[in-house]
């Protein structure tokens, strides 16, 4: 599927990443997601605010029982709830993944995950090529 420039929900990434400096602010983020006019997909909301070479950041809005389904990510990932709870499931364990904590998990790891309620996440990930 094409997205034509007039469709777009936002500005094209070329330009939202085209400065060398920005400062983010994540409440104003997270609140501009849940003003977006669409309904959430699979019950969240992301948005991607910073990629540069390996470095990607991406800042999630759950709605309570918002679930992303089992995937790896060929690169470091890790998994910051700034607000909610989340049920992070890997082969190994399943980690609860409260406000103010961290998740990291190596490059090639399997996991899913599952908002237990309304969760803000901000999701880092690393390609290291």
């Amino acid at each position: 599927m094409v997205l034509h420039e007039s469709n777009r929900l936002r500005k094209h990434p070329r330009e939202r990443f085209a400065s060398p400096e920005r400062l983010v602010d994540l409440e104003d983020c997270f609140q501009r997601l849940l003003e977006e006019p669409h309904a959430p997909i699979d019950g969240h909301r992301q948005i991607t605010i910073a990629r540069q070479n390996d470095l990607t950041l991406v800042a999630f809005h759950f709605e309570p029982r918002a679930l992303i389904p089992d995937h790896l990510v060929e690169g470091q990932v890790t998994i910051h709830v700034w607000s909610g709870t989340l049920l992070v499931r890997t082969p190994d364990q399943t980690h609860r993944v409260e406000t103010g904590q961290l998740l990291v998990l190596a490059p090639g790891v399997p996991h899913d995950l599952r908002a237990l309620c309304e969760t803000r996440m901000l999701l880092t990930v690393y390609l290291d090529t």
